[in-house]
């Protein structure tokens, strides 16, 4: 980018107003040449088939001797065989192997007798728990509810905000008859109550999602009035379970029926709709008036580092993991950081220049910023860290009507259209915006013909304007070669659920490198260009 001013025609007429003796004549507008790229394409939203967020899931299977135990000569049970348990195993191996995925089991009757004592990969425990079941005494529905909560309430416990936001809680609860403990029958209004307990416990935690289902083995009944009496009331009780935890109540015929793989939806959402887009070149720095050239990127016009005495081919130049932006913003009269001083800084050597979550802000400047260095948005508004850092808004704090320059337009307009948050110019303004052109191509379905149909939602995207700058040459610190005129531009996605708008963004990246001597200077983008950001 040349960024020498240049004399218009207006402004040698002002020159000739002045050189007359005028003295209300305007201020002369400093401009720039500039030349301008484009991002172009297409992307897709979230798909809620593909497991990326923690889901967990807790069976709670009857083995009461109504079940019938082959090996123990009784076979006159609803599943003496023991294939509901091959069903849970079955579910367990299917979706062990995705990382997020972990699973708790309790075996239950009168008590709790055999459990996980919390959630596992561990195929070996899993294994452990699922070989050499017996059924034996009564259904005690309110102890094992009890020993539920506990074991959900401890697990999220140990969890952080973060994590439990972004989890999926599923209990799957099978049973083969009424209530009864020690021969007491057990109240509808009390094991309702308990689910209300446990719904309640995981919703003040933040938990992203909460399912639980119910199901019902039939086949120990009988078919006389006492047995469609008894089969009516076991309905009512777990159709009552599922309503008040968010899940769905199932009927298996037989045990040879029982299938929970088609049936319970691993999924945390149906559709994903987009918080937050933005397009940005790190080379590029929006000033007052002028556009700044920033040969590293690192936030720091190649005029400030002379100034500072930095290299602006090198983001870092005294090597201490802080880039000389970090450094020189981030001083204060009583904490100097010194960019050409590698002793001042407080990161440890192996955290220099590691990104982990790909925002535009190394981990060592997260560490001294107080931002999540494995969150790309710590204050959850759609903007990465990075971007906010560089462009001078709160990376810590949601101002999402923030208008720091008064000028009318609010601060994460001005950030997604990479002009400054400082200049109130309109026409500089106007100027130097991003023009955003996005078209909303509507819903795609995907996993048609399964019982589990969902759809990804589409979209058509023209971002122009997009001022380029006439870098310098250099090799970067890993040896890779920065051509001059090369220009960084990253183009962001953060993307929410639409049953909870306020959780934290789930975000997508695409980079790409314009050169400002490119003949075609418009970059198209498809929905592969878009990686995951963790």
């Amino acid at each position: 980018m040349r960024t020498e001013p240049r004399i218009t025609l207006l402004g040698a007429a002002l020159l000739l107003v002045l050189a007359c003796g005028c003295t209300d004549s305007p201020d002369l507008e400093r401009t720039q040449s500039q030349t301008k790229g484009a991002l172009a394409g297409s992307f897709l939203t979230e798909s809620p088939d593909e497991i990326q967020f923690p889901v967990k899931v807790l069976f709670a299977i009857d083995c009461s001797l109504s079940m019938g135990d082959e090996e123990m000569g009784v076979v006159a049970g609803s599943d003496p065989y023991f294939l509901r348990i091959e069903a849970a195993r079955e579910f367990i191996n299917q979706y062990n192997s995705n990382e997020n995925t972990s699973f708790a089991v309790m075996l239950w009757s009168n008590t709790v007798f055999e459990t996980t004592n919390g959630f596992t990969k561990d195929p070996a425990v899993l294994e452990d728990i699922l070989t050499d079941v017996q059924n034996d005494t009564t259904t005690d529905y309110l102890g094992t509810l009890d020993a539920i909560y506990v074991d959900l309430r401890n697990d999220i416990m140990n969890s952080n905000e973060e994590e439990r936001v972004r989890s999926k809680y599923v209990v799957i609860f099978l049973s083969d008859g009424v209530p009864n403990a020690q021969g007491q029958t057990q109240a509808d209004v009390d094991i309702w109550r308990k689910v209300d307990e446990i719904a309640a416990m995981v919703d003040d935690y933040g938990v992203g999602s909460f399912n639980f289902h119910t199901f019902l083995l039939l086949g120990n009944f009988g078919n006389d009035a006492y047995g469609r009496a008894r089969q009516a009331e076991a309905e009512t009780t777990l159709q009552g379970m599922a309503e008040r935890g968010n899940g769905q109540f199932r009927l298996f015929e037989n045990a040879e029926t029982i299938d929970f793989i088609n049936i319970v939806d691993m999924r945390l959402t149906v559709e994903y709709s987009v918080k937050y887009l933005v397009a940005y070149n790190f080379n590029v720095r929006p000033g007052i008036e002028l556009l700044g050239v920033d040969s590293d990127g690192d936030g720091l016009t190649d005029e400030e580092e002379e100034s500072h005495g930095t290299d602006p081919t090198r983001r870092d130049t005294d090597d201490d993991g802080l880039s000389d932006f970090c450094e020189v913003k981030m001083s204060s009269p009583g904490h100097v950081l010194d960019p050409l001083d590698s002793t001042d800084s407080i990161c440890d050597a192996w955290m220099a220049g590691i990104d982990s979550d790909n925002d535009g802000m190394t981990d060592c400047e997260e560490y001294v910023k107080g931002t999540n260095r494995f969150n790309p948005d710590t204050d959850s508004d759609g903007m990465p860290d990075g971007i906010e850092f560089l462009s001078g808004t709160n990376p810590l704090a949601a101002d999402e009507n923030k208008d720091t320059d008064f000028d009318g337009v609010i601060d994460w307009m001005e950030v997604q259209r990479h002009t400054n948050v400082m200049s109130n110019d309109p026409r500089i303004r106007e100027r130097n915006s991003y023009v955003y052109d996005i078209v909303d191509g509507g819903l795609v379905p995907i996993n048609q013909g399964t019982d589990m149909e969902s759809y990804v939602r589409q979209f058509t995207f023209d971002v122009s304007n997009i001022d380029l700058a006439d870098t310098q040459a250099y090799v970067m610190e890993d040896g890779t070669q920065w051509h001059e005129g090369d220009n960084l531009i990253r183009f962001y996605l953060a993307q929410v659920p639409e049953d909870r708008p306020d959780s934290p963004p789930i975000f997508r990246m695409a980079e790409v490198i314009v050169n400002i001597d490119d003949r075609d200077r418009r970059v198209v983008l498809t929905p592969g260009d878009f990686i995951l950001l963790h």
